[in-house]
């Protein structure tokens, strides 16, 4: 596949987000891997079934309606990806693979 970027944000009210944390919201991480998924699906044909995520690195908070940038690159059976914010502090990194959980 070729490298994809786009820009995203998390919704304020995502069902996710109540309880992280009051009076300071903060995307879960796994909201951030869903959409990363979601995303290399979409635009990049990555392939639907079980992933492994592997050396995953959350780096900085990402606040709710947070403009972010993910960049991913890989195939169709596994990519890599970063996520950074709009002036390009890294948030996270990571690689997904699909296949067999085994």
């Amino acid at each position: 596949m070729n490298p994809v970027d786009v820009i995203c944000r998390i919704p304020a009210d995502h069902p996710a987000l109540p309880g992280h944390f009051p009076d300071n919201p903060v995307v879960p991480g796994v909201v951030l891997l869903e959409l990363v998924q979601r995303q290399a699906r979409v635009l990049a044909g990555f392939r639907d079934g079980p992933t492994r995520w592997q050396r995953i690195k959350f780096l900085r908070p990402v606040r709710p309606e947070q403009p972010i940038r993910l960049h991913i690159e890989g195939a169709a059976d596994q990519f890599s990806f970063t996520i950074r914010t709009e002036d390009g502090e890294a948030v996270a990194r990571g690689q997904c693979r699909h296949g067999p959980l085994a």
